[in-house]
């Protein structure tokens, strides 16, 4: 029975909960970065779940025929998820309220980015539930 979950459970339902932990920790960084522009000496946060997921998809991987074998290239895509990395300090910008690190206007737009990608995410999720169920029930939807 664990053979059969690995095997139907590997693919894209895996990269959807990643996706969806690494958007809910981008949000946290985000309205960090928010709370804390009054900050003077705050360092934005980001977090990169795109790039490493573009780097383990983008790159060749060696067949391992043996667990101890040292692994070729990128680390399987199954594997990448979000983490949290410290932005470089920018340049102190002149906003109304003073000077600051972060760049509230910025900061609104990736978080309304963020939540369209968490949204997608989690529709993608939920289909793929929702037709996991109707192939158990034998219905259409």
């Amino acid at each position: 029975m664990a053979d059969i979950r690995f095997h139907l459970f590997k693919g894209s339902i895996g990269l959807y909960n990643r996706a969806l932990d690494a958007y809910a920790m981008r949000q946290q960084a985000i309205t960090r970065n928010i709370a804390n522009a009054g900050s003077e000496n705050y360092r934005p946060e980001q977090v990169k779940f795109e790039e490493f997921l573009r780097d383990a998809e983008g790159s060749t991987t060696g067949f391992r025929s043996e667990e101890r074998h040292i692994p070729i290239g990128a680390p399987d895509s199954d594997t990448v998820q979000g983490t949290f990395a410290t932005a470089d300090i920018p340049k102190a910008e002149l906003f109304m309220g003073g000077a600051s690190h972060v760049n509230v206007d910025k900061e609104m737009a990736e978080l309304a980015e963020n939540q369209l990608k968490f949204r997608f995410a989690a529709k993608k999720a939920s289909g793929f539930f929702r037709d996991l169920n109707s192939a158990i029930r034998g219905t259409q939807q």
